[in-house]
């Protein structure tokens, strides 16, 4: 497995994770929270939006190689979480939702605008989770 920083296409930040095996490379941008990976080309598109909220599908993103990016979505094996939350393209924020008990607690809820995807991230613990 090979691991890297790179430019991120979407949002030209430089902390755009990619991650590659011999099968399948997988960008994950911590900048403006998008993913993508080799396999999310047109000939995949309908498949892969058979199960995708609307706002992911309004929102994603093609780059220069033809590949398609969507908004991330993140869950911690203690069922706190990250997703992208709206009406429209122009009306979304990233939702960050903490875990009580092991389960999700809509109480705790907080939202952040498009480029504040990393707090989103601290604030339901992602960085602290490996140490």
């Amino acid at each position: 497995m090979e691991e890297s920083l790179e430019i991120c296409p979407r949002c030209k930040s430089d902390a755009c994770a990619r991650v590659s095996t011999d099968a399948l490379t997988i960008w994950n941008c911590f900048g403006c929270g998008f993913t993508s990976n080799s396999t999310l080309t047109d000939e995949k598109l309908v498949l892969v939006e058979e199960t995708i909220p609307e706002l992911y599908k309004d929102l994603k993103f093609k780059d220069k190689n033809g590949l398609y990016w969507y908004p991330s979505a993140v869950i911690l094996d203690d069922k706190s979480m990250v997703f992208a939350e709206g009406k429209a393209i122009n009306d979304w924020k990233w939702a960050a939702v903490k875990s009580i008990n092991g389960k999700a607690d809509m109480t705790t809820k907080r939202e952040f605008v498009e480029r504040d995807f990393m707090e989103a991230l601290d604030y339901i613990g992602y960085f602290n989770q490996n140490k």
